[in-house]
């Protein structure tokens, strides 16, 4: 059976009227109808709605405010059948009944919360989640991001309304047309559930009506707030508080007051409401919903001649639709009609819209003494003034401006460094380069337009020229006066010097501390292996390709070569990389090509230490045998593992010295203590919490170089990647409380697009991640992956498996003869299913309902790579022959994932499974799907799910093929990753082996399940389930 569906889903719907959000939630789970209990008159309750008490708490968890939301009950009108609602479309998908029928619009009644539009921001912005959101509160979550975008664009104004006999002080979104287009385009998306809540469906309101209250009310939400928290507005209003009372002042208090009200009365409040009325009209002489009128400013093509700035009207649904002005002169009647756009009195309001611009460019004045006025004639220090302080003023009052491209950066003065190394030689571009993240870097400052480097004697003689615009090389350049008294201090002042990590910083982020402000940074130029550096760091299209080292055992695919390449030229920097592929991208084996070619280079240099999660140990070391066996590897772990002195002397007789993350803790002193070729950090999401034992060991490690392996988007997550950037590159994105300040606070509270921006443009070089579904990728790879995944036991199920073994090997060799061989026929196979058991899980065998964390090698590695399939937006299916486990590993994985887990079994009623695989297949279903192998490894197809694990083995090479088929079958368009589970050192293994070796005879031999097993010897038993040390 599944899991329970999600608690709740949370509805919403804007309350126009009320100026509030209702909120209202929604059970999978249809309560009974309680027909002993006399209706109350009118509409019937929602059946399925939340309890009042929990709605309050759900809700109360996600907002700021400590003040609770009132309760209300509301009508709302749902799609309904035989007296019954029918279940919103996420209960739908997460496995609600629907009845059968034809559904009718009904009225149901419903208990929910009044949010204020302060509060229903909080619940809609992030950092909350839509988790469990339905599809109309996600739509006011959209509009709320509108809202922001309103606010810090400043595409809003004040405004005054009407409020009994009183004024009261709001603030109006006035969007720019590219917002207005996104507002017209929810308006237009917006689902018949947001305005499902009415006493009667007639006066259901409009969409647009709801999404114009919406954003009013939160526009003017924000800015309070805004007025609130911020100490430079708090100010303001302190100043404005204290100007002589007026009514110009009052209005200014209350526009950024928690209380909007005037208190105005009588002629006062009606001489302020018409002088903002007529301030507001003049807004709208830019235009209206059809066309605005656009002003164009056109370069001469020589310096002497005037500058032209034409009038168009520009038609609001299609900006590349521009009219002139002349065209509207010609027109004799009431209205112009272009393209089925209607433009009222076309010559009057341009006039108007005109005459309004004119106060705002004195240029445009002198145009109106024509009778038609299409252009003004400006002077380049007119252009220059309108390109500056008139162009902006004319956007925010409505109207369109059209300016040069080269206005832009392209025709801006920029300051470029030009940095060399300290006296460094070239390598010859395969052994390390000096160059590393403690290298010191000279640096001069130069200056460029666009892509054009400008020397001093040039600068100096356009800046005598005295003008704001000037042609270089027939290109416009604006040389602000302001900008360019800063240019010149800057040739005055040379360069100076910096470390390599802070020239990346500068280079890489487009920011530069020590530049002036107001003057733009251009980037770094620099030549020989800086050059090559900051190219390559730019574009790893330009990294020089490796050929597969000739020690290495197998095949490396063209992607796998192409992240050796990129790793081995990071090395070669000392540079810290994090390959973060795709799962079963073949990490594993580019690490270990990395470190065969790293040994061909420097033959002689120290060790290699690899951290890895325990569970994956045994993994590396196999692996390390089968693609390099010239390399040397020890495994430091056991209680008699090495420490100083004599830890020193084995490292040094090793070429990789493999171990995990809690030794790594526990043995930090021995371990950081020798200077290590290289460390590597697999499954490198384990020092994602910075401040954890193992994080700061990790930190700790001297090594020459550093790789961090996951398989997880780091990228996502700021902390984890100021851990692993902070192992890789130390001090490379400042001090933990720096990154939090500079980085994690701006993205995460405030999104910040542009701190974003320039985290990534930091990070991104340091980071290759390939997906398997880039083109790239998915033609280098088979349909099908296989692989094998070797797990230890633990210390628990190790004493476990080797009690089991004696005991049930006694009780075999005492039922030798002849008539007892169904007996022990029965006793070989009981002890088969209690070593597979407890090689799954000691809670598996035992039965006694104990945790399951940190007891099995098992599960501690399926946690890690669900983390990555989850992480990944991947789906996965996860066999087991046993019904119990599966029911233990669905209630563990919920537990740990966050996620609702699917499990079908041979209980599950058919109905039951079919909702389950339609739930799974579709595109919001539950990522995870636990099947029994009997009941879930026929019949079904299951093409979502790129990912197979098979937790606990069959034996039957036909049947784990039949089950991997639910996914890898007609209709999958991915590649499929098959994972099977071995635990190392029990029959587990031996069994494996023995497939591998024969598969097509095991398809014979063992297709009828375990049989066979029961007629070996005793001896020949116990040589098979005998635990190998190894495997502890």
């Amino acid at each position: 059976m599944a899991i329970a569906a999600p608690p709740a889903v949370l509805h919403g719907t804007w309350l126009p009227t009320e100026g509030r959000l209702f909120v209202w939630g929604e059970l999978a789970e249809r309560m009974p109808r309680r027909s002993r209990h006399r209706r109350r008159p009118g509409h019937p309750p929602h059946p399925a709605q939340v309890h009042t008490d929990a709605l309050q708490a759900r809700v109360a968890d996600l907002l700021a405010s400590t003040r609770t939301p009132p309760f209300a009950e509301r009508t709302i009108w749902l799609p309904s059948v035989l007296g019954q609602p029918l279940p919103l479309r996420e209960l739908r998908q997460a496995g609600a009944e629907i009845p059968a029928g034809q559904p009718t619009l009904a009225p149901w009644r419903v208990r929910g919360l009044l949010l204020t539009a302060a509060q229903a921001l909080d619940l809609l912005l992030p950092p909350v989640s839509d988790h469990g959101f339905g599809a109309d509160l996600r739509v006011w979550r959209v509009a709320a991001l509108l809202a922001v975008e309103l606010v810090a664009g400043q595409q809003i104004l004040p405004a005054l309304i009407r409020d009994g006999g009183g004024l009261r002080a709001c603030w109006e979104p006035r969007p720019v047309p590219a917002l207005a287009r996104k507002i017209a385009t929810l308006r237009s998306a917006m689902p018949p559930l947001c305005r499902a809540l009415a006493e009667n469906l007639d006066v259901a309101p409009a969409p647009r009506m709801l999404l114009d209250s919406f954003l009013a009310a939160s526009v003017d939400a924000l800015v309070r707030q805004v007025a609130i928290n911020d100490p430079s507005a708090a100010a303001q209003l302190a100043a404005w508080r204290s100007l002589p009372p007026s009514p110009g002042s009052a209005w200014m208090v209350a526009l950024l007051d928690r209380d909007a009200s005037l208190h105005l009365r009588g002629r006062e409040a009606d001489e302020l409401f018409r002088a903002w009325k007529a301030w507001a009209g003049q807004e709208q002489a830019a235009g209206d919903e059809t066309f605005r009128i656009t002003f164009r400013l056109e370069a001469p093509s020589d310096p002497y001649s005037p500058w032209a700035l034409r009038y168009m009207l520009q038609a609001i649904d299609d900006p590349s639709l521009l009219i002139p002005a002349t065209q509207i002169w010609r027109e004799r009647g009431q209205h112009f009609i272009y393209l089925d756009r209607r433009f009222t009195h076309p010559q009057e309001r341009m006039l108007r819209g005109l005459a309004f611009a004119a106060r705002l460019v004195p240029a445009i004045e002198r145009s109106l003494r024509d009778k038609a006025p299409d252009h003004a004639s400006l002077s380049i220090e007119e252009a220059f003034a309108f390109l500056k302080d008139g162009a902006p003023l004319l956007e925010q009052s409505g109207f369109g401006v059209l300016v040069p491209s080269w206005w832009g950066d392209a025709g801006r003065l920029k300051a470029r460094a030009k940095a060399a190394p300290r006296k460094m030689k070239r390598s010859n571009g395969r052994g390390p380069s000096r160059l590393s993240f403690q290298s010191m870097i000279d640096f001069r400052w130069e200056l460029s337009v666009g892509e054009q480097p400008i020397d001093q004697a040039e600068f100096e003689r356009l800046v005598a020229l005295k003008q704001p615009l000037v042609q270089v090389r027939g290109e416009w350049v604006v040389l602000d006066p302001d900008q360019t008294r800063k240019a010149l201090d800057l040739f005055a002042k040379g360069g100076g010097e910096l470390t390599m990590a802070e020239l990346l910083r500068m280079g890489l982020a487009g920011v530069a501390d020590d530049l002036p402000p107001g003057l733009a940074f251009g980037g770094v130029d620099a030549e020989g292996d800086l050059g090559d550096l900051l190219r390559s760091l730019a574009n790893t299209e330009t990294i020089e390709q490796l050929p597969q080292p000739a020690d290495f055992s197998g095949t490396l695919r063209p992607y796998q070569l192409r992240g050796l390449a990129w790793m081995a030229f990071m090395r070669r920097f000392g540079m810290g990389a994090c390959l973060a592929d795709d799962m079963g991208l073949g990490k594993t084996a580019e690490a270990i090509a990395l470190l065969l070619h790293d040994r061909r280079i420097a033959p002689k240099a120290g060790p290699t230490l690899l951290v890895c999660p325990t569970s994956v140990m045994g993994n590396w070391q196999r692996e390390l045998a089968r693609f390099a066996p010239s390399l040397r590897v020890h495994l430091h772990q056991g209680a008699e593992r090495h420490r100083g002195e004599r830890l020193e002397e084995v490292a040094a007789a090793h070429d990789v010295v493999v171990t995990s993350y809690p030794l790594l803790a526990r043995d930090r002193e021995s371990l950081t203590a020798l200077d290590w070729r290289m460390a590597i950090l697999d499954e490198a999401q384990n020092i994602k919490n910075s401040d954890t034992r193992q994080a700061q060991a990790a930190r700790a490690i001297r090594a020459d170089a550093r790789l961090a392996l996951t398989g997880t988007p780091v990228e996502n997550r700021l902390s984890e990647l100021w851990s692993i950037m902070a192992f890789l590159n130390p001090g490379y994105l400042g001090g933990e409380t720096e990154f939090r300040r500079n980085f994690a606070r701006p993205i995460e509270r405030a999104g910040d697009a542009d701190v974003a921006a320039q985290l990534r443009h930091l990070t991104a070089p340091f980071i290759l991640r390939r997906l398997k579904t880039d083109r790239t990728i998915i033609n280098d790879l088979p349909e099908k992956l296989e692989m094998k995944v070797f797990v230890p036991l633990t210390q628990e199920q190790a004493t476990l498996y080797e009690a089991t073994v004696r005991e049930a090997l006694s009780e075999i060799a005492d039922a030798e003869s002849e008539e007892e061989q169904t007996r022990r026929r029965g006793l070989v196979l009981a002890m088969l299913t209690k070593l597979k058991q407890i090689c799954n899980h000691p809670a598996h065998f035992l039965k006694d309902g104990s945790q399951l964390a940190e007891r099995s090698g098992k599960l501690a590695r399926l946690d890690e790579m669900l983390e990555e399939v989850v992480a990944a937006e991947d789906r996965a299916l996860i066999f087991t022959q046993f019904a119990e486990m599966g029911t233990l590993l669905q209630a563990h994985l919920s537990q740990r994932l966050g996620q609702e887990i699917l499990f079908l079994h041979g209980g599950t009623p058919t109905r039951s499974r079919d909702g389950m695989v339609r739930r799974f297949q579709a595109p919001e279903g539950p990522p995870i799907f636990i099947l029994s192998l009997k009941a879930g490894g026929v019949g079904l197809n299951l093409t979502r799910a790129s990912h197979v694990f098979h937790f606990d083995r069959w034996w039957n090479p036909a049947v784990e093929d039949q089950a991997t088929d639910r996914s890898f079958r007609i209709g999958q368009t991915r590649n499929v990753q098959v994972h099977k589970f071995v635990s190392s050192g029990t029959l587990e293994e031996k069994i494996d082996e023995m497939i591998e070796g024969k598969r097509a005879l095991a398809a014979q031999v063992l297709g009828a399940g375990e049989a066979w097993l029961t007629e070996l010897s005793t001896d020949q038993l116990r040589e098979l389930v005998a635990l190998r040390r190894e495997a502890e």
